[in-house]
């Protein structure tokens, strides 16, 4: 039979903003929980960069559909939400999006400005006939965690400015 002991817990300092701890003896399983619960709170802790809201010339709102694109704007926005983006603003930056013609809009068709990065520019956004056009106007802000596009509804936004669920976790 096992008998409980009072865990302790010791510090070994590596440096100015390093440590490592130790907490010690544990009964069995119980590690796994302490660390999957200590890596989840760090993970959702980290700041990251995601698409915050769209605007798409002729469109009102997200039940819409693009003519010339396959896809409808729910869709659009669904894919746009796995966007993996970098920026190194702390204020909110705007990239725009311009294709025209028969194919795929991927990613890195997205022109970022200065200090923002597209790090997925192979993934596919949506697909143009060939009278396709898409003008597309995205704003990237910086964050922690997850924001719901409610969240980021803003009422000062003009007409056909539409929100987007933004995940902000860079892992």
């Amino acid at each position: 039979m096992l008998i409980a002991q009072r865990p302790t817990l010791s510090e070994e300092v590596a440096g100015d903003n390093r440590s490592r701890f130790a907490i010690e003896p544990l009964e069995p399983g119980f590690g796994y929980t302490l660390g999957n619960s200590l890596r989840r709170t760090l993970l959702s802790s980290i700041p990251g960069a995601a698409v915050t809201s769209i605007r798409v010339d002729g469109v009102l709102h997200e039940f819409s559909t693009i003519p010339g694109v396959r896809e409808d704007v729910t869709e659009v926005i669904l894919s746009l939400k796995q966007l993996v983006v970098s920026s190194e603003h702390d204020e909110p930056v705007t990239m725009y999006l311009r294709k025209q013609g028969p194919g795929e809009v991927k990613g890195g068709d997205i022109a970022p400005p200065a200090g923002v990065e597209v790090h997925n520019p192979e993934l596919v956004l949506a697909t143009l006939n060939d009278k396709g056009k898409l003008d597309m106007e995205l704003v990237v802000e910086r964050g922690r965690g997850y924001v719901s596009a409610v969240q980021n509804k803003n009422n000062e936004d003009e007409i056909g400015r539409m929100p987007v669920d933004s995940i902000y976790s860079p892992v």
